[in-house]
C-alpha cells in the first residue's frame, strides 16, 4: 500500500513538472509575441487613428507580419469601431470570443490548433493589437532544448483563461487518449492561459506499475539500513548493559580519589570519592564509557553503594589518622528515590568504618531543585548528614530552595573556573555565585582548577575549597595515602573510638581485621578445602556460614558483628567470593583467602617502546577480514599480534601473550565488537 501510494505522490509529481516546463515555455514564447506587438504598436503615429490605415501604418504592419517566425499576421483595431487595419489594408476588425484584458489573451476562432489569435490592449486608449499566430509557435525549435516534449504518457493541453481549448503541445498531442487518470491544471501569472497536463488511464497504470517495483526496493533498501542502524544501536545497549550488569555483579567497580585543598590554608581539607570500572581485560575504564547508561537502566545505585561500602572500610584507618579531613560521595537520582536510604547509608557508613559526620553527600543541581527529592533531603539532614550541591550555576537553581534546605557547601562547576584566565561573560556569573554563598554563609568547593592563575583569582575572592589537576589527580585510595603523606605532614594522628565491635583488644579496625585474616589461615582457622557445587569443583575455600560460627565461637561477639567482620574483609581484599558475585553473608556461600602474590609467577613486563612499535607505520599491518557475513575493516588477529611480539622482541610466546593482555588493558588494543578479553587466535582486534 505505501509502495503504491508512493509511486502514486511520484506519478502526479512527474505531471505536474511536466505541465511546469510546458507552461515555462508557453510563457517564453507569448513574451516574445508581446513584444513584437509591442514594438508594432510603439512604430505607428499615435495621433493617428488605427482605423485610418494609411500607408506607413500598412507598411509597418506588412514588415512586422514578414519579419515575424511566430505570427502570421498583425491587426490593429480601436474598440467600438468595425474598421481595422490589415497588411492588405483596412477591413473588419477582428472577432473575439471574450473581452480582452490589459494582459496578452489567445483565443480561437475555430477548432484546436486551427487559428490561433493573441490580444494586446494598449492600456486605457481603446486600441488593441491583435495577432494571428503561427500553428507551430508552441513547437521547440530543433535543437531547442525542451524535456517536457519526450514526456510521451503525459497530454498536454494550453486553454484560454476561460477554458477553450487553444492547442495540443508536445508530441503526445496526436495519441489516442480514452479516460483520464489524472489532470494537473497550471495558470500563468503573467498570460491569460492555462496547461492541462493528464495521464490516460492505462498509461498511468503501466506508470504506477514500474515505479512500484523501484519504490518497493528503495523502501526496502532504506528499511534495511534503518533496521541495520536501529539494530545496531539496541544491540550496542544491550551489550553495554550486559557487561555493566556483569561488572556489577563481578564487583568490577573501584573508588578513586580526588583530593580537595584548603585555599587558606594550603593544606587538605577532603577529597572526592569518584567511580571508575576496573575491566578485568581493558584495565580502567572512564565514566565516559558507562555511566549514562548506568543511570538510564537503574544499575548506578548498587554501582554507588558498592563503592561506598569499600571506601568506607579502605579509609576507615585514613580518617583516624586526619581527623578533620572529610569525604564526598555523589548520591545518584535512584538513591534519592530509595525511601530506606537513610538505613542504608547508615549501614555503610558507621563508627567502626567511616563515621558519617565525616562524610558529604553530594547532589546535582536538577535533584536539589526536585521536589520529589526534596523530602529524601530533609530526612538526611534530619538524621546529621551534610548535603553539598554539585556543579551550582549549571541548572535552574532556586534561591528559596537554598534557604530552605539545609545545604552545607556549593560546588561551583568547572566550565565556570575555565574562564578565570580568558575574557568571557562567565566571570562575572562566577563571581556572582561567590558573593551569593558569602551571603549565605555557604562555603565553595571550586572544581576544575588547572592552572596558578585560576587558584590565585579564587583564593584572592575568598573561596575556601578547590580541587583540579594542579592541587591532586585521580588516584587510588593507596596512592592517595601516600600524597597524603607528602602534603599534610605534621598532622597530629588521633584515634577514634571504635564503637560497639572490638575483637580482642580496642585494636584499630584495619589492624583487626589483618589479624583475623592471620588467624583464619593457620592451622586450627577455617576449614579450607577444596569443594563441590552443581558438579564444580572449587579450590580451597571456606563457607560464609561456618566463617561465622568460628567467629562467634573464637571471639564471643554476635553473628551481626562477625558478618561485619567479614565485609571489612572483603572490601579490604582479603578474603574474596569465589566468583566474584556476593558480599560476604551469613549462607552457603563460598570464598577463598587472599593470598600474596608468588614471585616465580611474575611477568616480564612489556618493553616501554612496544606500543609505539606496535602503532609504528612499519610495525603490525592491519587489514580486512570476514567472519560469517560481516566483514571488519582494519583488525588483525590475536595470533597476529602474538606472531608480531615473538618476532620483534625475540620473547617467548607465553611471555608475548602476557604483553597483549597488558596492551589491552592500556587501551591499545580493544575486541572488534566489545570487551572480549585477548585470546591468541582467529579472534579480531583494532589498534586504538
Amino acid at each position: 500500500m505505501l509502495a503504491a501510494l508512493s509511486a502514486w505522490a511520484a506519478a502526479a509529481g512527474r505531471t505536474r513538472d511536466t505541465a511546469a516546463a510546458a507552461m515555462a515555455f508557453v510563457e517564453t514564447r507569448l513574451r516574445d509575441v508581446e513584444n513584437e506587438m509591442r514594438s508594432l504598436a510603439s512604430t505607428t503615429d499615435p495621433m493617428s487613428a488605427w482605423s485610418t490605415c494609411d500607408d506607413a501604418m500598412r507598411n509597418a504592419i506588412t514588415r512586422a507580419s514578414i519579419s515575424s517566425t511566430l505570427v502570421r499576421r498583425f491587426v490593429l483595431s480601436e474598440d467600438g469601431l468595425a474598421g481595422a487595419c490589415r497588411p492588405e489594408g483596412r477591413g473588419a476588425a477582428p472577432f473575439f470570443p471574450y473581452e480582452p484584458t490589459v494582459r496578452l489573451a489567445v483565443t480561437s476562432t475555430g477548432e484546436i490548433s486551427r487559428q490561433l489569435t493573441a490580444t494586446l490592449r494598449r492600456g486605457t486608449s481603446g486600441r488593441v493589437v491583435s495577432a494571428v499566430l503561427d500553428p507551430r509557435v508552441f513547437e521547440p525549435a530543433q535543437g531547442e532544448p525542451a524535456s517536457w516534449v519526450n514526456d510521451r504518457d503525459t497530454r498536454l493541453i494550453l486553454r484560454s483563461a476561460d477554458g477553450r481549448r487553444l492547442s495540443a503541445l508536445g508530441m503526445s498531442a496526436g495519441m489516442d487518449w480514452t479516460t483520464h487518470a489524472l489532470d494537473v491544471m497550471l495558470s500563468s501569472s503573467t498570460r491569460d492561459v492555462q496547461v492541462l497536463g493528464s495521464v490516460d488511464r492505462n498509461r498511468f497504470a503501466a506508470r504506477i506499475t514500474r515505479s512500484v517495483g523501484w519504490t518497493v526496493l528503495v523502501t526496502a533498501l532504506l528499511m534495511c539500513v534503518v533496521i541495520a542502524l536501529f539494530w545496531r544501536r539496541v544491540m550496542h545497549r544491550a551489550r553495554l548493559f550486559h557487561r555493566i550488569q556483569r561488572g556489577l555483579r563481578k564487583r568490577e567497580f573501584e573508588p578513586y580519589v580526588q583530593p580537595i585543598l584548603d585555599l587558606r590554608t594550603g593544606r587538605c581539607a577532603g577529597a572526592e570519592i569518584l567511580m571508575r570500572w576496573q575491566h578485568p581485560h581493558r584495565g580502567t575504564l572512564p565514566p565516559a564509557e558507562f555511566i549514562e547508561e548506568a543511570e538510564r537502566t537503574g544499575l548506578i545505585a548498587g554501582m554507588s553503594e558498592l563503592v561506598m561500602n569499600r571506601t568506607a572500610h579502605r579509609l576507615a584507618p585514613l580518617a583516624r589518622e586526619y581527623p578533620d579531613i572529610y569525604f564526598r560521595f555523589n548520591l545518584t537520582p535512584q538513591q534519592l528515590a530509595q525511601p530506606e536510604l537513610v538505613s542504608r547509608l547508615g549501614a555503610i557508613f558507621r563508627d567502626d568504618t567511616l563515621r558519617h559526620a565525616r562524610v558529604l553527600l553530594e547532589i546535582t543541581e536538577r535533584e536539589f531543585v526536585d521536589p520529589a527529592a526534596a523530602h529524601s533531603l530533609r530526612m538526611l539532614h534530619d538524621t546529621g548528614w551534610r548535603v553539598a550541591v554539585d556543579d551550582f550555576g549549571t541548572g535552574h537553581s532556586s534561591l528559596a530552595a537554598l534557604e530552605r534546605l539545609a545545604i552545607d557547601r556549593l560546588k561551583i562547576d568547572r566550565a565556570f573556573v575555565s574562564t578565570i584566565s580568558e575574557e568571557t561573560v562567565n566571570r562575572p556569573v562566577l563571581d556572582s555565585i561567590i558573593d551569593l554563598a558569602d551571603r549565605l554563609s555557604l562555603p565553595i568547593i571550586a572544581e576544575g582548577i588547572e592552572t596558578k592563575a585560576q587558584l590565585d583569582y579564587l583564593a584572592a575572592r575568598g573561596v575556601q575549597y578547590g580541587q583540579g589537576y594542579l592541587i591532586g589527580r585521580l588516584m587510588q585510595i593507596t596512592a592517595f595515602k601516600e600524597w597524603l603523606g607528602r602534603h599534610n605532614t605534621g598532622t597530629p594522628p588521633a584515634v577514634a573510638a571504635l564503637g560497639s565491635l572490638r575483637v580482642g583488644d580496642a585494636i584499630p579496625p584495619d589492624r583487626m581485621a589483618q589479624r583475623l585474616w592471620n588467624a583464619m589461615r593457620v592451622p586450627g582457622g577455617l576449614d579450607v578445602r577444596d569443594r563441590m557445587f552443581h558438579l564444580r569443583t572449587y579450590s580451597q575455600c571456606f563457607v560464609g556460614r561456618e566463617a561465622v560460627d568460628w567467629m562467634v565461637q573464637h571471639y564471643r561477639i554476635s553473628r551481626a558483628d562477625a558478618v561485619l567482620q567479614g565485609q571489612r574483609l572483603l572490601a579490604l581484599g582479603l578474603v574474596t567470593h569465589v566468583l566474584d558475585e556476593h558480599d560476604f553473608e551469613d549462607a552457603e556461600l563460598f570464598y577463598r583467602l587472599a593470598s600474596p602474590t608468588d614471585a616465580s609467577q611474575a611477568v616480564t613486563p612489556a618493553p616501554i617502546d612496544l606500543r609505539q612499535s606496535l602503532l609504528a607505520s612499519d610495525g603490525l599491518q592491519t587489514r580486512s577480514h570476514t567472519r560469517g557475513l560481516v566483514r571488519h575493516g582494519s583488525c588483525v588477529t590475536g595470533a597476529s599480534i602474538v606472531d608480531w611480539i615473538v618476532t620483534a622482541h625475540q620473547v617467548p610466546r607465553a611471555t608475548a601473550r602476557q604483553w597483549a593482555l597488558q596492551l589491552m588493558r592500556e587501551g591499545v588494543l580493544r575486541h572488534v565488537y566489545d570487551d572480549r578479553p585477548f585470546t591468541d587466535g582467529r579472534t579480531l582486534f583494532r589498534l586504538v
